[in-house]
C-alpha cells in the first residue's frame, strides 16, 4: 500500500508581506525623530541654513522729579573732653553725653532714634615742648527728630546740657519714609520714557510691539542746613525751616520693535 505525503499549505504572500512591512513600521518608530527624517548615508553638512532670529529692540528713559516737606530732622553733635588722665577725660565726656541723652530723652526722642559713635581717645600735646599735658575723648551723637515744631528748642537744649564739650556740627532733613513720593516719581518717569518710546518709533518708522525690560534709579538729595559751633550758644533757640526736597527717579525701558 502506497502512503501518500500530507499535502504541502502554502503561504499567502500577503501575509509574508504584511509581515515585513510591520516589521519595517517598527523599526522606523523605534530611531531618533531626526534619523527618520535624514537621508540615509548624510549627516548635516556646516553649510546647511541655519534660520537665526535677531530681535530689534529700542531703549528709552524717563526722568521724574517730585517735591515734598521732609518730616524728619537729622542732628549730629559732636561731644569733646579733656582731662589730665584718660579715666578723666571719659568721665567728663560720659557725663556730658547723658545730659544730652536726658534733654533728648525729656524732649520725646525714643531711644532707638539715638545713636551714639566715633569714640575716641587720644593724648594732648604741648605746643612747645609736645610732652603729654592730658587726654581728650571725643564722642559723636546722632539724633533723629520727628517733631519739627520743636526742634530748634530741643537742639538748643541739648547742645546746652554738654557745656563747652557739645558743639553742633550738622543738621540735615529728610523723610520717614519715601514710598508715597517715590510712587509717585516712578508713575510719571514710566510715562514718560513710554512717550519717548512712541516718540522716536514714530521717526524712525518703527513699530513698538512690547516692552522687554524695566530698570529704574533713584536720587534722594535733601537740603543740609550747617549750623555753626556758635549758633548751639546762642540764648534763643536755634530756628529750623525744612522747606522742600527734591526726589528723582529715571527709568529705563527697553521694547522690542518690528
Amino acid at each position: 500500500m502506497t502512503r501518500s505525503r500530507p499535502a504541502h499549505r502554502a503561504v499567502p504572500r500577503v501575509t509574508v508581506v504584511a509581515v515585513a512591512l510591520t516589521a519595517g513600521l517598527l523599526f522606523l518608530t523605534a530611531l531618533p525623530a531626526g534619523a527618520r527624517t535624514a537621508r540615509p548615508g548624510r549627516l548635516p553638512a556646516a553649510t546647511d541654513p541655519v534660520t537665526v532670529t535677531t530681535d530689534r529692540t529700542l531703549i528709552a528713559t524717563g526722568t521724574a522729579r517730585v517735591r515734598g516737606v521732609p518730616d524728619l530732622l537729622t542732628l549730629t553733635l559732636g561731644v569733646t573732653s579733656r582731662g589730665d588722665t584718660v579715666g578723666a577725660a571719659l568721665d567728663h565726656n560720659n557725663a556730658a553725653v547723658a545730659k544730652v541723652m536726658q534733654v533728648l530723652d525729656d524732649g520725646g526722642v525714643d531711644k532707638k532714634d539715638i545713636q551714639t559713635s566715633n569714640l575716641s581717645i587720644g593724648p594732648v600735646y604741648d605746643d612747645r615742648s609736645s610732652a603729654i599735658t592730658g587726654y581728650q575723648v571725643s564722642n559723636v551723637v546722632s539724633v533723629q527728630i520727628r517733631d519739627l515744631e520743636h526742634a530748634g528748642s530741643l537742639i538748643d537744649k541739648a547742645a546746652a546740657a554738654g557745656g563747652n564739650d557739645v558743639v553742633v556740627q550738622g543738621v540735615s532733613f529728610g523723610f520717614d519714609d519715601t514710598s508715597a513720593l517715590v510712587a509717585q516719581a516712578r508713575s510719571e518717569a514710566v510715562k514718560r520714557a513710554r512717550a519717548q518710546a512712541e516718540q522716536l518709533a514714530a521717526a524712525a518708522g518703527v513699530e513698538l510691539v512690547e516692552v522687554r525690560t524695566i530698570s529704574e534709579s533713584s536720587l534722594d538729595d535733601g537740603p543740609v542746613l550747617a549750623a555753626p559751633e556758635a549758633a548751639a550758644k546762642q540764648t534763643d533757640s536755634i530756628a529750623i525751616s525744612p522747606g522742600s526736597e527734591d526726589l528723582s527717579v529715571q527709568v529705563s525701558m527697553v521694547f522690542t520693535i518690528r
